[in-house]
């Protein structure tokens, strides 16, 4: 396994401008009466309205603030995009969709609108570190308050790896992934390559041989004989 391997997706899907600006004209009379952040809990506590009615509620209040979000996406205003990704999760917290668009936003997009063609590498730098700090707190956000996920630590690790040159962190992140439940395969080997690169293959050793029975041979993502090679490898390396 090479670092390489870390390739996750960094672009975000954004609707196409024409359809979000007819959603944004047709949504706008309905804004009043969407659901705020708190709307929900208070309503399920009075009683009377079905639990499924609700929920049906919230996916579509945080439909309609995604969509305006992405209206302030297109017109690259950092300070309303944020407004409204936060509107988004407020209602509806539950969708892994929304906090890692919403990540990739904050990381990758708001530097770049910061930012003039020109600007010193120190300056352009120092911005894209505190961006990705704020996609982090943000990931960190949703982690609290939907609950863990795979792809929200595989999120963060990428930007610790890739933005802050963070491989411990990555590494730690990287290994939170691989214990979620239906983790992605690659999760565990890129906890194993970051150990390695952090001059800790013994630590790299046992974590493959640890994964290792739970590797379907028949399953091509799996990558069960890369693993197997790649303890053979840090065997050899290690005397063990």
């Amino acid at each position: 396994m090479s670092s390489r391997t870390v390739n996750f997706k960094r672009r975000h899907q954004v609707w196409p401008p024409l359809l979000l600006l007819a959603a944004g004209w047709v949504l706008r009379p309905l804004e009043p009466r969407l659901l705020g952040p708190g709307d929900v809990p208070r309503l399920a506590a009075a009683g009377g309205i079905p639990v499924a009615v609700l929920g049906g509620m919230r996916s579509a209040a945080a439909g309609a603030y995604w969509l305006r979000a992405n209206l302030a996406w297109e017109r690259q205003d950092p300070v309303e995009t944020r407004v409204w990704l936060e509107r988004t999760v407020a209602a509806d917290e539950r969708p892994l969709y929304f906090w890692l668009n919403a990540a990739r936003m904050i990381a990758h997009d708001f530097p770049a609108w910061r930012l003039t063609a020109d600007a010193p590498l120190a300056l352009r730098q120092r911005v894209e570190r505190e961006q990705a700090e704020a996609a982090l707190a943000w990931l960190d956000t949703g982690v609290r308050r939907r609950g863990p996920a795979a792809g929200l630590y595989l999120e963060m690790a990428d930007l610790r790896l890739r933005v802050l040159g963070d491989r411990e962190g990555a590494a730690r992140l990287f290994r939170l992934a691989a214990e979620q439940p239906g983790a992605p395969w690659q999760a565990a080997r890129l906890h194993a390559e970051m150990l390695r690169l952090l001059g800790r293959p013994a630590e790299a050793l046992a974590w493959l041989r640890q994964i290792l029975p739970g590797l379907p041979a028949d399953d091509p993502a799996a990558r069960r004989e890369v693993v197997v090679q790649r303890i053979a490898e840090l065997e050899r390396l290690t005397g063990g």
